[in-house]
């Protein structure tokens, strides 16, 4: 009898055990269910918005509404928290406990307010030259909610230690971080972009901007030489081109209008602050909008505000949104805006003043197309977010509270003079030919991080570059093209001037040019705090020069390498990122 008990005992253990365990898998397969279909339901919220399809966002926000309830719901049950406390599995459940959680708080707190403005991004859009800056400042609560949200999410995600899960759960859980992760960047620029545009655009009282064209066919560090400039007048969102001049008509003064630095001066010499064309030849916008600002307000009776500097690519990216603009008789679009304002121009006409007046009207022609509302806003937005992240957009304002906002973000293109946990490396390039031979400049630039010793990284380089103009260019290009010789380079060859920026506290180890070093022959000058190597690169047409480096990285700092190199003409963004060694 006893015997018989016990049969019965264990037979009904294994049963409930036996329950249990297809309860468990049961609940596990509904899960992983869900979450496919959530990710299903993401990614066709993710075409709709880009599409502007707001049904179609609708509809999938709904799916993943429901199908990371659903998750969320069964991850905190009994079974999972009971699951969560195994040994070796309960990492992996705990794991997708956190993406579920998290999923759930983004879908209600931050994905559906952002939907619901999607619904009417159109009235953010300017209308017959004005933008609407109370609906703007409508837009400031949810965004913000957002950035908060996904901000926290990422903290969330990135505080558990993904190593030890399950292989296919790794993978999903880190692709689940880095999405969130790069959609808190996004929110955090828009987050930005709001806090500050209302008042930019006069909404507390009239705004004078100085609007720069940077020419990239006569390299400067920001991008290119200032070529045509026109005052942007705001008032309580009406926009307005008011003076436009050639950069060139600003010419020389007998001294720097802003005292210089002993490190500018050794670095870039006076005419940093003497020549309104040459005063983004540092790297640092900031310091280029404080000279063009008094340089400008020496000559004309403009109070600037601010100033906001574009290239020609830019420009490209958002004709491919709003259409092309006519400028004489030649149309100008996505296709043809870089060659037809860094090449073809001067092919046409050799006169200067010719060549200003058209950059005149090109100026004036893509303000009015963009200034009418024409085009899709999210491409709109997506073109300036591609500009701002290629160093291609560029905005500075005088208010200091506007500006701290814009701290720290790519359009406030400052220098890094800070130690951070990632070193910095800067790569900055300035045309000494007095030519417009740039526009055959191509330039690589590749930096790792070799090896850590200590808290201080070995970081090794290589900038590549490149002429591609023809091989007869001195004689087949005008003279305004190729300089005529007049700074006593053959016509056709450009002199470039590279200046390498190590990190905060960081220095050189070695330069090399075509393998041969010249580190000793350089004078490195601090500047502030970073060390700076300065050299020149000739280049024939055709011809490809190596300029190579080793430096090391400032003490603690033993996060991912920031490279910034100067933007040419090629679309596409000239930095990047080099992975940690320590």
């Amino acid at each position: 009898m006893r015997s018989r008990v016990v049969r019965l005992s264990l037979l009904g253990a294994f049963v409930v055990m036996l329950a249990l365990g297809l309860w468990t898998g049961w609940q596990a397969w509904r899960v992983n269910e869900d979450l496919n279909a959530a990710v299903d339901a993401a990614s066709d919220l993710e075409a709709a918005l880009e599409g502007s399809d707001q049904p179609a966002a609708e509809a999938a926000l709904d799916d993943l509404d429901e199908h990371t309830a659903a998750a969320h719901d069964r991850t905190e049950g009994v079974t999972f928290g009971a699951l969560a406390r195994l040994p070796v599995l309960g990492d992996d459940v705990t794991g997708v406990r956190v993406a579920t959680d998290v999923i759930n708080d983004l879908t209600d707190e931050a994905l559906r307010p952002l939907v619901d403005e999607a619904a009417d991004l159109e009235s953010f859009l300017p209308r017959e030259g004005q933008v609407p800056v109370d609906r703007l400042a409508d837009l400031q609560a949810p965004v913000a909610r957002a950035h908060a949200a996904f901000a926290e999410a990422t903290t969330r995600l990135d505080g558990e230690d993904s190593s030890s899960y399950a292989g296919p759960l790794k993978s999903k859980y880190r692709d689940l971080a880095r999405r969130v992760r790069d959609a808190a960047g996004t929110l955090e620029t828009a987050d930005t972009a709001l806090q500050v545009m209302p008042d930019m655009l006069g909404r507390s009282g009239e705004r004078n901007y100085l609007l720069v064209f940077q020419n990239n066919a006569e390299v400067r560090s920001t991008g290119g030489l200032p070529g045509a400039v026109s005052v942007l007048n705001v008032n309580d969102g009406r926009l307005a081109l008011t003076r436009q001049v050639a950069a060139s008509s600003l010419g020389n003064t007998e001294q720097p209008v802003l005292p210089l630095t002993e490190a500018e001066e050794q670095i870039y010499g006076p005419q940093l602050g003497i020549f309104f064309l040459d005063a983004n030849f540092t790297p640092d916008f900031p310091r280029t909008a404080d000279l063009m600002k008094a340089r400008w307000e020496q000559e004309f009776d403009d109070e600037i505000d601010g100033v906001l500097a574009v290239d020609p690519v830019a420009l490209s990216y958002l004709l491919a949104v709003t259409g092309p603009v006519q400028a004489g008789d030649v149309e100008i679009n996505s296709d043809n805006a870089v060659d037809e304002l860094l090449h073809q121009v001067y092919l046409r006409n050799e006169i200067p003043a010719d060549q200003d007046e058209y950059f005149k009207q090109v100026t004036r022609a893509v303000f009015d197309k963009v200034t009418s509302g024409v085009g899709d806003p999210q491409a709109i937005l997506r073109a300036l977010g591609d500009a701002g992240d290629e160093n291609r957009l560029y905005v500075h304002s005088f208010a200091e509270e506007e500006q701290r906002a814009l701290a720290g973000t790519d359009v406030a293109g400052e220098l890094v003079k800070e130690p951070t946990e990632r070193p910095q490396v800067g790569v900055y390039l300035n045309d000494t030919t007095a030519s417009k031979m740039s526009y055959f400049l191509r330039t690589k630039v590749r930096v790792d991080s070799t090896s850590c010793s200590g808290d201080a990284q070995v970081l090794d380089g290589l900038a590549r570059l490149r002429s591609v103009a023809p091989a007869d260019a001195g004689e087949t290009l005008p003279d305004y093209v190729t300089g005529g010789g007049n700074t006593g380079l053959e016509p056709g060859s450009q002199l470039v001037a590279v200046r390498l920026y190590a990190p905060v506290e960081g220095e050189f180890e070695r330069v090399t040019l075509n393998g041969e070093e010249i580190l000793a022959d350089l004078d490195v000058v601090v500047h502030d705090g970073r060390p700076v190597a300065s050299t020149f690169v000739f280049l024939g047409p055709q011809e490809t020069v190596d300029l190579a480096w080793r430096m090391r990285g400032g003490p603690g700092q033993t996060g991912d390498v920031a490279v910034s190199v100067t933007p040419g003409i090629e679309p596409g963004d000239a930095s990047s990122s080099a992975s940690s060694s320590c």
